[in-house]
């Protein structure tokens, strides 16, 4: 114990005297995680993607079905002003953005309606302002075919009374009737989407992405300690101290050690961030984290020793942690929800420790399902066995080859 404590004080005196790294792995996190929550918040709202933005209607009809269909546009969120033009006008609107789309309503629309064959419109869009015109588009389309499948479901219900003998004109009045009905319903409709919500609660993107990010930074930390231990394997003093009564496996263990305290000071100031932001209440909540924090901390120094074992230098040590670390965040969930992600990455988060991490610590914190929690942990010390005994064969292939 007396050399691992000798090798814990050596190594925490070269980490001390590269403060500045240290300040930045402690600051950083906490300037990270205020850009991805101030940035990517939309993302995880689902009602601000785009800005408001201005569209044309030109109507040819001048009908009443065509004001109420204004006055539905001018209550979506997403449009700030609907200016009334001709066409030509507006493909000069669009083309100087002022507008980024107009809805073009083709002449006897409500003479259409009423025959129950509504004539078709047209959408104009900008190329430079992409995605608004796509969204002016799906509105148009959505709109058109709910007309469409309420009129077929009226014919329907028309010719089943008429196969029942039902007198020809009380159906006509009937469905007319319901038709006007059908389509003040959809023209008053001012939600483009509607969305239940399953739980009690709204989560807040400072929580979310300092708890999904937490595992990244955590990673990031253990990089010093892995540089480290390259170097020193570089250096031949492995071997050297395999030679003496303090094994070699004991600098790694320092290194270990001296990664979970870097990554315990990380964590307790995301901790005293998420306190703050959200509120006392959320102190009881971290009981249940930092058993997931533990087993995060194990499964990133595993995964830097892994990365020392491959790698031959520190400069490629650092590379290799680097693109790695990257490569986790994208596929792991941690900078886009992991339920937005192709099936591809989600089956390949699987693999990865920020997955299993942000689950359990967003689970502990919202949640407290204990079972959820537990599997979370499981999965991280099932990625750290397989890391440290990859890296145990890897090393021990090397010095074989070596003593070859």
């Amino acid at each position: 114990m007396s050399g691992l404590a000798n090798m814990f004080k050596k190594d925490l005196k070269i980490i001390l005297k590269d403060y500045k790294v240290l300040v930045l792995l402690f600051i950083l996190p906490l300037l990270a995680i205020w850009i991805f929550a101030a940035g990517l918040s939309p993302i995880l709202e689902h009602n601000t993607f785009v800005e408001p933005f201005k569209i044309v209607l030109v109507d040819n009809d001048g009908s009443a079905w065509t004001g109420l269909l204004a006055t539905q546009l001018r209550n979506l969120e997403v449009v700030e002003k609907v200016i009334f033009a001709d066409e030509e006008k507006a493909r000069e609107l669009i083309e100087t953005q002022e507008a980024a789309a107009a809805i073009i309503i083709p002449e006897d629309l409500s003479e259409s309606i009423d025959y129950w064959a509504p004539q078709a419109g047209k959408v104009m869009g900008s190329n430079l302002l992409y995605l608004q015109s796509q969204l002016v588009k799906n509105i148009a389309y959505v709109g058109s075919e709910t007309v469409s499948s309420g009129l077929a479901s009226l014919n329907v219900i028309y010719n089943i009374e008429a196969a029942n003998g039902y007198a020809a004109e009380d159906i006509y009045k009937e469905i007319n009737h319901a038709f006007e009905a059908f389509v003040n319903i959809v023209l008053n409709r001012k939600a483009l989407i509607t969305e239940e919500k399953f739980h009690n609660y709204d989560t807040n993107p400072v929580i979310f992405y300092a708890l999904s990010l937490l595992s990244i930074f955590i990673m990031y930390s253990s990089i010093p300690c892995m540089k480290l231990l390259t170097d020193e394997r570089q250096l031949g003093i492995l071997s050297r101290l395999n030679t003496t009564p303090a094994k070699s496996w004991i600098t790694v263990v320092s290194k270990l050690m001296l990664s979970f305290l870097i990554s315990a000071v990380q964590f307790f100031l995301i901790i005293i961030l998420v306190v703050v932001v959200g509120g006392g209440a959320t102190v009881s909540k971290l009981g249940a984290m930092i058993p997931v924090f533990m087993a995060t901390s194990l499964a990133s120094g595993a995964f830097s020793i892994l990365i020392a074992g491959i790698s031959s230098s520190g400069s490629a040590a650092d590379l290799i942690a680097n693109l790695s670390i990257l490569l986790m965040a994208v596929v792991g969930g941690s900078l886009y929800p992991l339920s937005s992600l192709p099936d591809s990455c989600r089956n390949l988060s699987i693999l990865t420790i920020n997955r299993w991490s942000s689950r359990g610590l967003l689970n502990a914190f919202y949640e407290g399902r204990s079972i959820e929690t537990l599997e979370s942990i499981g999965a991280l010390i099932l990625l750290a066995f397989i890391y440290l005994t990859a890296a145990s064969l890897i090393l021990s292939f090397k010095r074989r080859r070596v003593a070859g």
